[in-house]
């Protein structure tokens, strides 16, 4: 586990009742680095604690003065007390107290209508819908860009979790993996929490399905002995030197997280490897060289995925870098402030489509330098970017295999189902779907 100084733990009275889901509480609480009181709180009490600024909304990390270790909070999903639960929130927020679903136990599986006609981003990015599963909202690593600061949020209830999460996999059986927690990084309260665990052995079960845990930990060791049946694919989240110490401060390095796959596939899991996000800092080419010979020297990724840094304009991404500003690449930087507040993409920001392009052109190079049939692909980028590369990848938006899509299985070359008619077929079938499940 890492060694955390959280500066409150609170555990929901669910968890204080059950001696099994109390004493996963205490391992972690007894491996923190200092002792922490435990204070019990329960449904009821979450306005209370919204006021106290303890369930308030998460804060971006480089927009703090001191970034400490989140506040702990461990709970159980509520299976079965939806409805009621829902209906407290509605309440809540109406009093304006916008107390989160994943505080409220409400966020084990959600469906994720990427590119469906839903989907208010459909027009600016390339994603695949599909069914996410939750434990966790919430990281330890304290990358400055991130907005999931100062509050951790973790269910312990993985029993009865994997009962109903059985039930997601048999109703769709279109989708063959599922990718755990794309706002949390589970490893860094394992294996003395004991949950991951138990989600990885449940996976090891399942005949063609697969886990996704998507991290940038040091911390695989405990996980060699687990049978995964090789059922678990792990995607780190690299980064270049730079990047990876100063930027992404508790993260593994560049070299640690390399060293983190070199034992997972040691031990039979797929690894994966995803540059997201790559900030272009000074001397990005040399790093990104580097980066890659390090990763095919010591592991075998079966898929490695690129996205540059996204998701906020100009003014937002220095604010949050702060004094680390200077790190960027003085290019880079004049193209993006150009075109400040002017792109037709609110997704893509803030490095416009030529210095983005330039980057992942770099990086398909360097790659296919050492392993030229290694399937590569665009994450989250835009269908204008999947056209102008799209020839060079060897793939379409519609045929890739990513990281952490649906249907990329280990080992996948090319998709062979369209995966949005796919995903299309099933939710018409599916009572509620876009809803909480």
């Amino acid at each position: 586990m890492y060694q955390i100084h959280p500066p409150a733990v609170y555990v929901h009275q669910s968890v204080m009742a059950n001696p099994v889901y109390r004493a996963r509480v205490e391992k972690v609480t007894s491996g923190l680095s200092s002792v922490q009181e435990i204070n019990t709180y329960s449904d009821q009490d979450l306005p209370d604690l919204y006021r106290q600024g303890i369930a308030k909304n998460r804060v971006a990390m480089g927009t703090l003065e001191k970034i400490e270790d989140p506040i702990l909070v461990f709970n159980t999903f509520q299976f079965g007390r939806e409805k009621e639960l829902l209906s407290w929130q509605e309440k809540w927020r109406e009093e304006g107290i916008p107390v989160g679903s994943d505080l409220l136990g409400l966020r084990a599986f959600a469906w994720s209508p990427y590119n469906l006609k839903e989907d208010r981003n459909r027009e600016y990015k390339v994603c695949r819908p599909c069914w996410r599963i939750h434990l966790q909202t919430g990281c330890l690593h304290r990358c400055l860009y991130c907005g999931l600061g100062g509050l951790l949020v973790a269910a312990v209830n993985i029993e009865e979790y994997c009962q109903h999460l059985q039930e997601i996999i048999d109703r769709h059986p279109w989708q063959k993996t599922y990718l755990l927690d794309d706002d949390a990084d589970p490893p860094g309260l394992e294996p003395e929490l004991g949950c991951l665990g138990k989600l990885i052995e449940f996976f090891g079960q399942q005949k063609d399905r697969y886990l996704i845990i998507h991290t940038k930990t040091w911390n695989t060791q405990w996980m060699t002995k687990l049978k995964s049946n090789g059922n678990t694919i792990i995607v780190w989240s690299i980064s270049p030197v730079t990047q990876s110490t100063l930027i992404e401060a508790k993260a593994g390095t560049t070299a640690e997280r390399i060293q983190a796959a070199r034992i997972s596939q040691e031990a039979g899991y797929q690894i994966r490897y995803k540059f997201k996000p790559i900030i272009p800092v000074r001397n990005w080419e040399k790093e990104a060289r580097e980066t890659i010979e390090q990763i095919f020297t010591w592991t075998q990724p079966d898929v490695i995925s690129l996205a540059c840094f996204m998701w906020m304009d100009f003014y937002e991404m220095k604010k949050r870098l702060g004094k680390l500003w200077h790190l960027l690449d003085p290019e880079c930087v004049k193209a993006a402030e150009e075109k400040a507040g002017q792109a037709d993409n609110p997704c893509t920001e803030p490095f416009p489509d030529e210095v983005r392009a330039k980057i992942y052109r770099y990086y398909l190079k360097e790659i296919r330098r050492h392993k030229p049939d290694l399937p590569v692909s665009l994450s989250t980028e835009s269908w204008q970017m999947w056209s102008a590369l799209g020839p060079e990848l060897g793939f379409t938006a519609t045929d890739y295999v990513c990281g952490c899509g649906p249907m990329s299985t280990p080992k996948c070359q090319r998709l062979t189902e369209h995966p949005f008619q796919a995903a299309v077929k099933d939710s018409q079938g599916i009572p509620g779907t876009g809803q909480e499940d």
